[in-house]
């Protein structure tokens, strides 16, 4: 019986750990993995039967002592490692060292996705371990760690053809989003498109943006360097409808219509357009006008019975040349605390900007968004070919460029004024109607030519969502992979070279054998 004990305790720890394999490898084969830990249990009770003296005798050694000495510490040390795994489990969060922020999400997609109105299901089409899918897995964990509204699923389509067929994938890499009735597929993964994606399938409704036209200003269709093309591009990925608009033609501004852009007119507007956008400001419309140097748009009366005055002048500023570009083209990279400029750090190119002021004006409140640096002047006499800062003629900087005019309106419905004196709930906290128009002394900055430098397009952008009241898609736009490469000399090179292949293992190896010769001799 005696030879037999250590025999059922091998055979007890083989099917054990085979039990065990079949337990987590194999979970459908759960007859095998029990019939396997009986056995286990069987030998294990014939062997302690057996071996019992023995174990006892062996375990009130010393060496057992020590043993379960070290046992117990290597129980606590795991215990530990087990506590700070399950912190880190509920307690998820992200660490980026890239030097650029590349795996930290844009404050833009922050804001959205962290007021999802509704859940989102996603399902990803990729082959399992792919790198592709290792790379998307990087990016949509920052998204998982913002929000519980977003259900990610992953499909390989080689394994499951009928789901892949089902959903209409055609490629390797594409995802589906799902929301209520919406619907719609990306099959490039980047930021941008999926927090569009996003947006797409949990906006109830698509607001308009309409572009005026008719007096020589930017052509929204336009692929040329002076067209707007980029900028509809971009302002449909946001998920934004945008339309031209033909004033003259319709004789009145939309009714649907979320912002009215004016880019640049050449000519006059008529007093019958002009009467259409008061009339549209004084319902609660928005507006964005942009309105260049010498251009003979005649709206500065207009403008000044909104607080807001046109200089007829150029801004000049030295220090441009600094930033690569023009005298007559002024880089901003201070802003005025606001919406649209909340974290905000990019700078603006304007080629050839005008000064636009806040004036006092009853009834509006006016504030000046941008304005140039210190070193630069309001130049009055730019016909001559030459420009220079003339004490008492031109105005020294900083010099604004960008006027918000807001006019809170009186809403005159019989139901919310004071005769009717039943007002329910939803009535009282309904946010006050207001016009706001936005003017800029500058319309080139925005289009196909200069809307990539710098932040001028996310200028554009988050002055547009702001004006259509889609503050969560205002911030700064994902931020790019940098390649940061370290300039060194040879003379470093072979210091580097030396000390970390000659002298520092050199060293270790020195001490090893130190210790080594010490001990041998003991």
């Amino acid at each position: 019986m005696k030879k037999l004990g250590p025999i059922a305790g091998w055979l007890s720890l083989i099917t054990g750990f085979i039990a065990l394999f079949f337990y987590i490898a194999l979970p459908d084969l759960k007859n095998i993995a029990a019939s396997l830990a009986v056995i286990f249990l069987l030998n294990g009770i014939f062997f302690i039967a057996v071996q019992g003296p023995i174990i006892k005798q062996n375990l009130s050694s010393r060496s057992a002592l020590y043993g379960a000495n070290t046992l117990f510490l290597t129980c606590i040390f795991l215990g530990i490692l087990i506590f700070a795994n399950m912190l880190a489990f509920r307690h998820k969060h992200r660490f980026d060292f890239t030097e650029g922020g590349y795996f930290t999400l844009a404050p833009q997609t922050k804001k959205f996705i962290a007021e999802l109105p509704r859940d989102v299901k996603l399902t990803a089409f990729f082959q399992t371990e792919s790198p592709e899918k290792i790379a998307f897995a990087n990016l949509i964990a920052g998204y998982l760690e913002e929000t519980g509204n977003i259900k990610l699923q992953y499909v390989d389509p080689d394994k499951n053809p009928s789901i892949t067929k089902q959903y209409g994938v055609t490629t390797y890499g594409t995802i589906v989003l799902e929301s209520g009735d919406k619907e719609t597929k990306v099959q490039n993964t980047s930021e941008e498109n999926i927090t569009n994606a996003l947006l797409k399938v949990t906006r109830d409704e698509q607001k308009v943006i309409y572009f005026l036209e008719g007096h020589g200003e930017n052509n929204i269709n336009s692929t040329e360097n002076e067209g707007y093309a980029s900028a509809k591009q971009k302002l449909e990925q946001d998920g934004f409808l945008v339309k031209p608009l033909l004033l003259l033609q319709s004789g009145k501004i939309p009714s649907n219509a979320s912002v009215l852009v004016i880019p640049g007119p050449k000519k006059p507007l008529q007093e019958e357009e002009k009467e259409a956008i008061e009339n549209y400001l004084n319902s609660g419309g928005s507006i964005f006008m942009l309105i260049d140097p010498k251009s003979a748009s005649g709206m500065e009366t207009f403008l000044k019975n909104w607080g807001i005055e046109l200089g007829d002048d150029m801004v000049i500023d030295p220090m441009s040349k600094l930033f690569g570009g023009d005298f007559a083209a002024p880089v901003v990279n201070q802003y005025t605390a606001h919406e649209i400029t909340s974290d905000f750090v990019l700078a603006t190119i304007f080629p050839i900007i005008r000064s636009v002021r806040e004036i006092p004006k009853a009834g509006i409140d006016t504030t000046e968004l941008l304005k140039t640096s210190v070193n630069s002047w309001a130049e009055l006499d730019f016909d001559s070919g030459t420009v220079n800062y003339d004490e008492g003629k031109d105005t020294k900087g900083p010099i604004p460029v960008s006027v918000i005019a807001v006019k809170n309106l009186e809403d005159k419905s019989p139901k919310n004024s004071k005769s009717s004196g039943n007002l329910n709930a939803s009535e009282t906290n309904k946010p006050t109607l207001k016009a706001t128009l936005l003017v800029l002394g500058d319309s080139d900055f925005a289009n196909n030519r200069y809307t990539n430098f710098s932040g001028n397009g996310d200028f554009f952008l988050n002055t547009i969502s702001w004006l259509a009241e889609e503050e969560n898609l205002i911030s700064i736009r994902p931020k790019e992979r940098k390649n940061s490469p370290i300039q060194m000399t040879q003379s470093w090179g072979y210091t580097i070279f030396i000390f970390g292949v000659i002298v520092f293992p050199g060293l270790v190896a020195t001490i090893g054998i130190r210790f080594w010769w010490r001990r041998r001799r003991l």
